[in-house]
């Protein structure tokens, strides 16, 4: 008899490391030029301001794309779209190495960002349904684990590959590893379910639906709590804590390997206790270690004891919210990770705009205060989410005679494609 404990198949759980791998790649090339904005400025002979539009290019397309796909193909075969996004990604990898100006520069991440609409939310999806219910917690940190250890070896490595042999060098790399990455799941995944086919009917009343909705919020406010603080974490510890540049590099090493801890942790905790559980346990604490460095004096102990307790309980969170998603909407678990990742990138992009802005106003303290409310805003649309899912069980459970479910065109359009579910 299966119990919460009942191991995932060793097969199964090569996949998700190639999955996570894939993860992996897919934030080192976005965030390949957040690490080397110098060399790309240098290479192209372009401010550093034009530089950074080269992440909100490709955070935009992400943003928008990725409900998209899942409307226009989120039907087709997993396999098929993650294949898809790989190659769209290698393609633009490619085309910044090659990239003759500006103009394309900025095409060529537009490029990268469709190919990431595609990828996160689809291997997720996949991934989720690869294994039993009460696996899936695990299998999505699993894959989920790939963004830490981006943080922890992609970024920084990208970084010195454009310093000492260039940002094209970096592409070419990247693009090429994109491209070997789709040739083995191409040759290892054999699954061929296909998503669900989703019409943007289908989608508006997802949105519309308050559980789901809120849910969405959850993580718009965390990404954008954390983000509001971790944008400007260099010239923090630089600036404020008097770290040296070796000092640094040593701090956001702690950073990536306690976020890869928190990661290790989840997998294991997601099999005792509920999504909802992990989430409100992360914010808390991720709002009592903001709190801890607005009123703490700034000392060195006190912001690598930070650096140590805020990635963890991040780690903690993206895991715990895509498994959330996949459990407010099981028959559309692809439009609801997609709209999960465009949530999370406009969370980034909203947190450092308003971060940036109160840093540049009243200083590290103005950051902490955004970063504190807006992880409260996210608590209390967890809050929202989980007294509107609850209102729907219990009415479920009373259906007036003769009452349809509001969600039975939904159900009916899942049960034609009974491969999606």
């Amino acid at each position: 008899m299966e119990n919460a404990e009942t191991p995932i198949a060793p097969k199964t759980s090569r996949l998700l490391f190639l999955f996570s791998f894939a993860m992996f790649l897919q934030l080192s090339t976005a965030l390949a030029v957040v690490g080397s904005l110098g060399a790309i400025g240098a290479t192209w002979h372009i401010t550093p301001a034009a530089s950074a539009l080269l992440v909100t290019a490709f955070g935009l397309t992400v943003a928008v794309s990725a409900p998209v796909f899942q409307m226009v193909i989120g039907h087709w075969v997993r396999r098929s779209q993650i294949l898809i996004g790989l190659s769209l990604m290698a393609l633009g990898a490619a085309a910044f190495a090659l990239a003759p100006n500006y103009a394309t520069l900025v095409v060529a991440r537009i490029v990268m960002g469709l190919g990431g609409g595609l990828i996160s939310p689809v291997l997720l999806a996949l991934g989720s349904t690869l294994v039993k219910p009460h696996q899936q917690g695990a299998a999505l940190a699993t894959i989920s684990m790939g963004i830490s250890v981006a943080t922890v070896v992609g970024v920084p490595a990208a970084s010195w590959i454009a310093v000492h042999s260039g940002p094209r060098i970096l592409f070419w790399g990247l693009a090429a590893l994109l491209a070997l990455t789709a040739a083995w799941i191409a040759f290892s995944v054999g699954d061929r379910s296909r998503g669900e086919r989703v019409s943007v009917a289908q989608a508006l009343h997802l949105l519309g639906t308050p559980s789901t909705l809120t849910g969405l919020l959850v993580i718009f406010f965390i990404t954008s709590g954390i983000f509001a603080t971790y944008t400007l974490i260099t010239p923090v510890l630089r600036d404020v804590y008097g770290l040296s540049a070796r000092g640094t590099s040593l701090a956001l090493l702690v950073f990536g390997l306690s976020g890869l801890t928190g990661n290790l942790f989840v997998r294991r905790a997601s099999s005792i206790w509920s999504a909802e559980a992990l989430l409100r346990s992360a914010m808390i604490a991720l709002i009592a270690v903001f709190a801890g460095l607005l009123s703490l004096p700034p000392a060195v102990w006190v912001v690598m004891a930070a650096m140590i307790a805020w990635p963890f309980f991040s780690d903690m969170a993206w895991p715990s919210q895509q498994r959330r998603m996949v459990e407010l909407q099981p028959a559309f678990r692809g439009l609801a990770l997609a709209l999960s990742s465009s949530f999370l990138t406009a969370g980034m992009a909203f947190g450092s705009a308003v971060g940036g802005a109160a840093y540049t106003w009243r200083g590290y303290p103005a950051a902490l205060v955004v970063s504190i409310a807006l992880m409260a805003l996210g608590l209390a649309a967890l809050t929202v989410s989980i007294r509107a899912r609850a209102a729907v069980k219990n009415a479920a459970a009373t259906p007036a005679a003769g009452a349809s479910s509001p969600s039975a065109p939904l159900l009916a359009t899942v049960h034609r494609h009974p491969r999606g579910t």
